[in-house]
């Protein structure tokens, strides 16, 4: 059985490297109100392991913010939410 845990970011997530206590590093993302903490296992090959998983998070989160980034430039709304003004919205 697995676990999905959905997050759905809000202004001010992010992510760090973070070290709880020396020669421990954990990959910290999310914000106040969720956030997922990516440990090194502890077992033979957990460092190889760990490093493979953070360098594959990695890739497929610059190809998703690509993504994202794209579907907003594509997009037109009647305002924008940022500033007020009005885009390039049209009926």
């Amino acid at each position: 059985m697995g676990i999905h845990v959905v997050i759905q970011p809000a202004a001010g997530y992010g992510a760090e490297v973070v070290s709880p206590s020396p020669g421990i590093r954990q990959l910290i993302a999310g914000g106040e109100d969720a956030t997922f903490v990516i440990q090194v296992p502890a077992r033979i090959g957990g460092l190889t392991d760990a490093a493979r998983f953070a360098r594959s998070l990695a890739v497929a989160a610059i190809e998703f913010g690509d993504w994202c980034e794209t579907q907003n430039r594509s997009r037109s709304f009647p305002f924008d939410s940022a500033d007020g003004h009005r885009s390039n919205y049209t009926e």
